[in-house]
């Protein structure tokens, strides 16, 4: 029974990976199952078994999610994207709370600010490397293989890191197309057997982005819990301005405007529940 209510936690953890500004991570703290996930992969060849078991539900409940909805958000930015991404930034929006009260009163210290300055700017910094759609369809395949061996590393840094979502900063350096592409192949094994010069190097870069990040984070929740949370911060409250900065870089219409301030709230409610 503990295995089946697992595989729904992954199954909702799963949408958190899928949906740009949702936290999968922060969606498994939310669901009790992020230190035990990271306890689990830290301690693996302790009880082989039993964590296998574990991590295996979790896996399945995800796996389940994008395969069922991955075809649904590229259908939603298509045809909506103003009220989509807005529903996006509010569930982005709602967490934040959750995050500033994990740090704790007393941190009015010159090297939380700094750190959260340097996590605030950092994004801006990355936008500078965003890769225009036009590039995407000309890329060589070095340079395709390289693109998926970093998004399997972004995607395994932010699936560890609660707080960040990895779509979120997908979406900043224009790579998040290239990876909702590949997720809509994975119920279709044909097209993943087809698509291994896709899969491998983003499979090889979440190996390792999580065998790295693991003991990272591990060591920072440990040992620097409240400067590793100022980090975040900082992290996801840029996120949240350049991503609404490019929305509102388009033209709409008054409908859409007042759609997408209602997906607004509603995504605020969301991502506050998810993170209470």
């Amino acid at each position: 029974m503990a295995y089946l209510v697992n595989i729904m936690k992954g199954f909702l953890i799963g949408i958190g990976k899928i949906l740009p500004g949702v936290s999968g991570a922060m969606l498994a703290m939310s669901f009790g199952v992020y230190d035990q996930a990271i306890h689990a992969l830290r301690h693996y060849r302790d009880n082989i078994v039993k964590h296998t078991l574990f991590l295996g539900s979790l896996a399945i409940g995800i796996v389940i999610a994008i395969v069922c909805f991955s075809h649904v958000v590229y259908f939603a930015l298509e045809h909506y994207y103003l009220t989509t991404m807005l529903l996006f930034i509010g569930l982005i929006l709602g967490g934040i709370p959750s995050i500033y009260h994990k740090m704790g009163k007393d941190i009015l210290h010159l090297r939380y600010f700094m750190v959260f300055g340097l996590a605030f700017f950092f994004v801006f910094f990355l936008s500078k490397f965003q890769i225009t759609e036009g590039q995407l369809q000309t890329s060589s395949p070095t340079i395709m293989f390289l693109m998926m061996l970093l998004i399997g590393l972004i995607d395994a840094f932010t699936m560890v890191i609660p707080g960040i979502s990895g779509t979120s900063v997908l979406m900043i350096l224009g790579l998040y197309p290239i990876y909702l592409s590949m997720l809509q192949k994975i119920g279709n094994l044909s097209l993943v057997f087809s698509s291994m010069g896709t899969f491998f190097p983003y499979g090889v870069g979440l190996i390792v982005g999580i065998l790295i990040m693991v003991f990272v984070m591990d060591y920072l929740l440990n040992y620097h819990y409240r400067i590793s949370y100022c980090g975040i911060l900082g992290f996801s409250i840029s996120s949240l301005l350049f991503l609404f900065l490019e929305t509102l870089s388009r033209n709409y219409t008054v409908t859409d405007i007042v759609a997408g301030l209602m997906c607004l709230i509603v995504g605020y409610y969301l991502g506050h529940k998810f993170d209470s």
